[in-house]
């Protein structure tokens, strides 16, 4: 392998106007989520250390290979399961064991009877220690150790032989930069193996893993080791290659550790010392696994955020679908309002011109009977009548106004607005001209001969009467022939006056009932105002949610791309 340091790391922390959005337009919930996840991704690339995982099947030969490699029998090493617990080793400044278990650290003696004490998963009595089932983890720090600085190597518990400790060693090569898996050489590599190293490389990369076969030798000696080495090695190698569906790693390393316990420069104890001297430092493999580590946490996070935008564009336009539907209904329902409204006012319009003819025939038939009236009463009676039959059907026409807007979802009138709508359709006075004569103006009186003709026939029957008296005579039948002569054309004329007088109260009438018909605009304004829709109009849908969705997505997206990842 490549030993060049690589640094960069993509920034996965979610932008905080990005996060301020999150939160507005999907809840605090939703902002947790996304960002707690993607601190875990942060925290998987800003690891301050590297992580080595040793794991495998159980007796495989972990603990036996970590002993070779930090030069002592530490760690507890037997036939059967052995490690219940993981264990940390890692430099430190002199040699020490804790024990973490239920949140309380306990130190120990750094010896292997005390180790055992803590890690050995079964008992003397074969029965399994609850304790250890218990406990979290145990630390090994050494002083005298080949674990680099910023370096820890973990043993795991074997898998395949309780469910218990399949989880953990599941558990602990998840936090694994890089897993170390050991291979029996004495049993093929198992299905579960198969899928628990498929699993993983899923999730952290095909660069991820490094094979170990640790060789079980009938003889632990040099011709032992290369008879396997010559005829059994590319068997394994093969084997593996095919568990791995042909994605062979490139850190495949043939080890005998119970032989090179004992002969250290042998058995593949410097391959395998140099193999984990490499991994151990700031390898690009710990880079890439840390990358295909943050990818596998990122990818159901992208594939979250687009089944989010999946969601909300079908909420978003089934939300559009159903405004459009109540535009259209408040439309239909309006256009129906507004037709029964102008029929309804065409309607009092055209009651209004009938009923203001009536008031006119009403007034004009006063003319036949009892003397004519020059007080302007045929006006204030026209008058009077004409407001009275308006505010008839102003009432009548707010009632049917009403009936509609029940109907049609609309707002009835108030009290105010009946006010109003009575007023508009409340006519002005009117007057009637009554032609003079008619009016009480009489003839002036006219002098003519028929008093000199009557007295002088008098006097010349009766020749003692005088002259004084004969004027007299004179001027009382003068008078009264300019008296009949005025009665005389005063009947004569009253019949067409009067007939001018109910033309003039007609025309009047008439003109009055134009009144509706001329404020039609005006009372149809004051009605479409007053009546409005009870329901409001839908407003435009708010894209908001989906468009910090679609942001969420591309920044998540870049997140996969940044760590190598495939959207």
């Amino acid at each position: 392998m490549t030993r060049t340091r690589s640094t960069a790391r993509p920034a996965v922390a979610l932008p905080p106007a990005l996060a301020r959005e999150l939160a507005q337009h999907h809840g605090d919930a939703c902002h947790r989520r996304f960002t707690t996840e993607l601190e875990r991704v942060r925290t998987v690339l800003a690891a301050p250390g590297t992580t080595v995982v040793f794991g495998g099947h159980f007796s495989a030969g972990k603990s036996s290979l970590l002993n070779l490699l930090i030069g002592r029998p530490l760690l507890p090493v037997d036939d059967f399961p052995e490690t219940g617990v993981a264990c940390v080793i890692r430099k430190g400044s002199a040699d020490r064991v804790t024990v973490v278990r239920a949140g309380r650290r306990t130190e120990m003696p750094c010896t292997t009877d005390a180790i055992a004490e803590a890690v050995s998963l079964v008992a003397a009595d074969g029965d399994y220690r609850r304790e250890v089932l218990e406990s979290c983890r145990v630390v090994i720090e050494l002083a005298d150790c080949p674990v680099p600085d910023r370096v820890r190597w973990v043993d795991s518990p074997g898998i395949n032989d309780t469910d218990a400790m399949t989880t953990r060693a599941a558990e602990a090569a998840a936090h694994a930069d890089l897993l170390v898996w050991v291979v029996n050489s004495r049993q093929p590599i198992s299905t579960s193996e198969e899928e628990f190293l498929r699993a993983h490389r899923e999730r952290h990369g095909p660069d991820s893993v490094l094979l170990l076969v640790n060789v079980f030798l009938t003889d632990d000696t040099p011709e032992q080791w290369q008879r396997f080495l010559a005829t059994r090695a590319d068997h394994h190698r093969a084997r593996l290659q095919h568990a791995l569906d042909g994605a062979l790693p490139t850190g495949l390393v043939f080890v005998s550790a119970r032989a090179a316990a004992a002969d250290p420069g042998h058995f593949g104890g410097p391959e395998a010392r140099a193999l984990l001297d490499g991994i151990s430092h700031a390898d690009p493999a710990v880079a890439t696994a840390r990358r295909a580590r943050a990818a596998a946490l990122l990818r159901p996070l992208v594939d979250e955020a687009a089944f989010r935008i999946r969601e909300q564009r079908s909420l978003l336009e089934q939300e559009r679908a159903g405004n459009d539907l109540l535009r259209a209904d408040l439309a239909t329902a309006g256009e129906l309002f507004r037709s029964q409204m102008e029929r309804a006012v065409d309607d009092c319009a055209r009651q209004w011109e009938i009923r203001a003819r009536a008031c006119g025939e009403q007034i004009a038939n006063q003319l036949t009977t009892g003397p004519v009236q020059r007080d302007g009463s045929y006006g204030r009676l026209l008058t009077g009548h004409l407001q009275e039959a308006s505010a008839e059907l102003a009432a009548e026409l707010a009632r049917t106004l009403d009936r509609s807007a029940t109907t049609t979802g609309h707002a009835a009138l108030t009290e105010t607005e009946t006010r109003q709508l009575a007023e508009l359709l409340r006519p002005p006075a009117v007057t009637v001209e009554v032609p003079g004569r008619l009016a009480g103006r009489l003839p002036e009186l006219r002098t003519n001969s028929l008093g000199r003709t009557v007295s002088g026939r008098i006097g010349s029957m009766m020749p003692s009467l005088s002259v004084k008296a004969l004027r007299t005579i004179d001027q009382v039948v003068n008078a009264a022939a300019d008296s009949v002569e005025r009665a005389k054309e005063a009947a004569e004329s009253a019949v067409p006056d009067r007939e001018r007088t109910r033309a003039n109260i007609m025309a009047a009438a008439a003109v009055a009932a134009r009144h509706a018909k001329e404020r039609r605009s005006r009372i149809l304004q004051l009605l479409g105002g007053a009546c409005r829709p009870l329901t409001p109009p839908p407003s435009d849908s708010d894209s908001g949610p989906l468009t910090v969705l679609g942001a969420l997505h591309r920044h998540l997206t870049d997140c996969l791309d940044s760590c190598g990842g495939n959207p």
